[in-house]
């Protein structure tokens, strides 16, 4: 071992044993009560399904040496496998070793990985703690230690985002060989970390080169000198050759994300400050970690840690870099835009707070070194900084004397008496302060978690239920095995649904899911599905369900959908008899379009974006959109779209569009419209229409009113029952006093997501808006679509209800769109089929000939990418307007062959060998220089 890297084992052993028992602590339970610690939100839906199908391809890898292909038409529509997967499960190293295990043990590889990587944190901490703290008492060591690897950061990564442990492993790696690099002038190690750094992942290693750099800053003010020009030189060609080495991941990682759903969002979600209720928070995070995280503030850091940052800021001086960064932090903690630059220019995300973890951490080690020089005024502030903590804790938890943080505040409390006890009684070991660190430690941890062994409550799914989900993937079975043939699975998780309903789980399967649920998703795709308003789209899942609806799930290919007994079924879709699959039923459509075919129309943007939305998506049936292009054309199924007649005042004549404006009252009758009769509705899918929406939510005073008015309104209304008993309990003051108590501490939540909800034939349908504080799903929507389903009863008036989940003002614009869903659009899709050219599937490439009496376009359905290039055609591929890649022909016989590559992919396997040439070229080089010196 080098001399820079020497470390005491002492520290390590005890750490060891420490950690183990800790451990069983946190996690036997999920041992004895057979619960595994995935999430059944993106545990089951993104992290787990990724994991066993990595699996799946490292032994294809190992055992016949092949890679796994580049585009893969199980992930959505048709995504990228390296672009998609490197987030996930590509560069993390600790997947890697699934390849050692069976299947069958797979789920309790994922478990154990959780605490593997808890331990490999804490151990790198201590290899670099104790470059700069040398033989310190082991104690010293065990309490920043604890403190490091158990905060609310990992309290909710270890149960919902294991691999983002893996940044607490490697961060203090990475600052460690910078300061390797530059007072010793050693690289090696430094290219090493930076290599697995960017290796990782993407994401977390853009945060963490903003970390690095911030380091290096404070470095040379510290030494008041800055690097001379070959230091300089030296350390660039050392972050030069790990880019290189990582490029096969890194630069279709970063043309991934450029190229996303997400790279249209506004910075910082649109915020200048944050809502009230994050500010009232804010001082209790630094003891407590809230159960679902605002802002993913995690917070939460050991009573110690805290005191050790209070420590040195009463210092100023002598910790000036410490404090700088303090003060820094807290200035970042409070504007969104800080928050969003370290989440790369995207939402308001704080997960950047990982990267305090270890500077708090050596804070600590310095506050256990100047124990003995702790005085009066050391005291007062930690005091004060408990009070104002415990203050915030009592206002978020709506001022309640029982409040569930109450053993946070106490161990704070006790943490600070146990160093007071200690400074003034030396015969007091030092292990009641460890143990009481780690109690504390403990706690952080699993106090949002003590529901997870109630089968009832817990948001973690059995170990059996999880073997049980894999196993009936395999019970999927695709209808077509020639050609692409797409379906729709319901969501499998049944009573244990999360956010995402086990979307990517038939990625194991063999059916090609439309639904897929991934960080990176295509921007093409996204931007082209934006028009049609399908309200359950959103940046990481962009089809959703469709809505359910007929016309865009035929032609996007979908020939099965796997439905469960109360979801809406679009009227192309026949139930299959005696076809029931995991509980679902099996509903097979004709109409499914194939995935090239050719349309009769081609329509300008200009003449497309006049159209509604279900217009747009009637357009799609017959044509493509040609941006660029001024094409006289018009879609003739788009002209069958008929418009609904409606009022909301049966006194008043309808009209096909009608303005609404709701101001939640107390007024229990219900909101809506009416929908006139008309033979035209018949045979047609209803769009709701719902257009120019503004939400203005009512500030507290005003929800204060509309709740005591509510309340007043329900007294009334009993009081009018002569069954019921007088209400002796009724008491307006009272209720007035309780109401504040438990919305104030909720100021400023009304930047929250708000629904919009509507009923037709017994079928629900919602649109849910996003909140700004939403930092996976923020979607800001104007105007949105429901479907209603197939129209019925339409000789008589249909009253249609709307109701409002936020309290608030609401506007906006109402049409009902009737779309074909009958003999006419059948038409069209058998049309479109007999037409379709047919064409062949290879490994990323597909190949067909289509003979043409006149320059055509030929449409597909697979999603526009960079990485797809055509031979055989006289043009440049095209990207639709609704996302898809059109091919250009000329008349006469086209031959056509698509092929794809990953975007960067050439380029990176290419600089990963001139990493490798230069890394080969430096040894050779120094072992020259050490011949030439030995023969001197």
């Amino acid at each position: 071992m080098h001399p820079w890297l020497k470390w005491s084992n002492r520290p390590v052993i005890i750490y060891t044993i420490l950690f183990g028992i800790l451990s069983m602590f946190i996690f036997a339970p999920y041992y004895f009560t057979d619960t595994s610690l995935i999430w059944q939100s993106d545990g089951i839906a993104q992290h787990f399904p990724a994991l066993v199908h990595w699996q799946e391809d490292l032994k294809n890898i190992v055992h016949n040496h092949t890679l796994p292909t580049n585009w893969q038409w199980q992930i959505g529509l048709g995504a990228d496998y390296y672009q998609t997967f490197s987030y996930y499960t590509l560069g993390d190293i600790f997947s890697y070793g699934a390849v050692l295990v069976s299947k069958a043990h797979l789920i309790a590889y994922y478990n154990w990985m959780v605490i593997v990587r808890l331990y490999l944190a804490g151990i790198t901490f201590l290899l670099t703690a104790q470059h700069w703290f040398k033989n310190r008492p082991t104690w010293h060591y065990q309490i920043a230690v604890f403190g490091y690897i158990f905060s609310g950061y990992t309290a909710f990564s270890a149960f919902e985002h294991p691999f983002f442990i893996n940044p607490l492993i490697i961060f203090p790696l990475l600052i460690l060989a910078l300061d390797i690099a530059l007072s010793k002038q050693k690289y090696s190690f430094l290219t090493i970390v930076l290599f697995w750094t960017l290796w990782n992942n993407f994401y977390f290693a853009f945060m963490m080169m903003i970390g690095l750099g911030i380091y290096c800053l404070g470095y040379h003010i510290k030494k008041q000198s800055w690097p001379s020009w070959r230091t300089f030189i030296k350390t660039l060609l050392s972050g030069l050759i790990a880019s290189l080495l990582a490029a096969p991941l890194l630069l279709p990682s970063v043309d991934a994300v450029l190229n996303s759903a997400r790279s249209n969002s506004s910075i910082a979600n649109g915020l200048t400050v944050y809502p009230a209720y994050y500010y009232f928070s804010l001082p209790g995070n630094l003891i407590a970690n809230q159960a679902t995280p605002s802002f993913w503030l995690t917070g939460g850091f050991t009573a110690i840690s805290i005191m050790a940052i209070v420590f040195g800021l009463r210092r100023w001086q002598q910790y000036r870099l410490f404090n700088y960064l303090w003060l820094a932090s807290l200035i970042s903690l409070c504007f969104p835009i800080f928050a969003a630059i370290f989440n790369g220019g995207s939402s308001p995300s704080n997960r950047w707070l990982f990267l305090l973890s270890l500077p708090i951490s050596l804070m600590v080690l310095h506050l256990m070194a100047q124990l003995h020089t702790l005085n009066k005024q050391d005291y007062l502030s930690f005091f004060i900084t408990g009070v104002l903590a415990s203050l915030s804790l009592f206002v978020i938890s709506n001022f309640n004397l029982n409040s569930r943080y109450g053993m946070m505040i106490a161990l704070y409390f006790a943490s600070l008496a146990l160093l007071w006890l200690m400074q003034s009684n030396v015969t007091l070991k030092p292990v009641w302060l460890v143990l009481l660190v780690m109690f504390n430690a403990f706690f952080l941890v699993t106090r949002n978690h003590t529901s997870n062994t109630n089968p009832k409550a817990t948001d973690l799914l059995p170990n059996q239920v999880v073997k049980q989900l894999l196993h009936q993937q395999n019970n999927y079975k695709n209808q077509n095995d020639k050609q692409i043939s797409r379906s729709y699975v319901d969501n499998q998780l049944n009573n244990a649904t999360g956010i995402a309903p086990a979307t990517n789980l038939p990625l194991l399967s063999r059916l090609n899911n439309v639904e897929s649920y991934w960080s990176l998703q295509s921007g093409s795709v996204s931007h082209g599905l934006a028009p049609l308003g399908i309200s359950s789209s959103n940046p990481n899942d962009i089809t959703g369900d469709l809505d359910s609806r007929n016309i865009i799930s035929n032609v996007l290919g979908v020939s099965d959908r796997y439905e469960n007994p109360d979801t809406l079924t679009p009227n192309s879709y026949q139930t299959q008899t005696n076809q029931i699959v995991n509980g679902q039923t099996i509903n097979h459509s004709e109409n499914a379009y194939p995935l090239v075919y050719l349309p009769d129309y081609y329509l300008s943007q200009k003449y497309y974006n006049t159209l509604s939305p279900t217009e747009k998506e009637a357009s799609m049936a017959d044509s493509v959109v040609l941006p660029g292009h001024s094409s006289s054309d018009k879609s003739k199924f788009s002209q069958k779209v008929a418009t609904g007649l409606i009022r909301t005042d049966l006194t008043k004549k309808a009209k096909k569009k009608q303005h609404i404006t709701y101001k939640t009252n107390t007024d229990w009758l219900p909101e809506g419209f009416y929908l006139s009769p008309s033979k035209t509705l018949k045979g047609t899918e209803l769009h709701l229409e719902i257009s120019n929406i503004h939400f203005k939510p009512y500030h507290l005073k005003q929800q204060q009113q509309v709740a005591l008015n509510q309340y007043r309104y329900q007294h009334t209304q009993d009081a009018r029952n002569a069954q019921n008993l007088i209400d002796r309990q009724y008491n307006e003051q009272a209720f007035t006093w309780n109401w504040y108590k438990k919305n104030f501490s909720g100021i400023g939540k009304e930047i929250n997501n708000y629904t919009i909800s509507t009923n037709y034939n017994g079928i629900n349908n919602t649109f849910t808006q996003t909140g700004k504080s939403n930092l996976s799903f923020y979607n800001p929507k104007k105007n949105i679509t429901l479907n209603l389903g197939q129209a019925n009863s339409v000789n008589k008036e249909t009253f249609i209800p709307l109701s409002f989940d936020k309290v608030g003002q609401y506007d906006f614009d109402l049409q009902v769109k009737a779309i074909p869903t009958g003999k006419s659009f059948n038409k069209v899709a058998k049309h479109m089929k007999q037409t379709a050219p047919s064409y062949t599937l290879d490994d990323n490439q597909l190949s067909t000939s289509v003979t043409v009496d006149k320059p055509r376009i030929l449409a597909t359905t697979i999603p526009y990418s960079h990485g797809w290039t055509a031979k055989g055609t006289h043009a440049n591929l095209i990207n639709l307007g609704n996302g898809f890649i059109g091919i250009p022909l000329t008349a006469g016989k086209n031959n056509i062959n698509l092929s794809y590559h990953t975007p960067g992919g050439h380029l990176g396997k290419v600089s990963f060998f001139i990493g490798l040439l230069i890394i080969c070229l430096t040894f050779i080089v120094r072992l020259f220089k050490r011949l030439v010196m030995s023969q001197k």
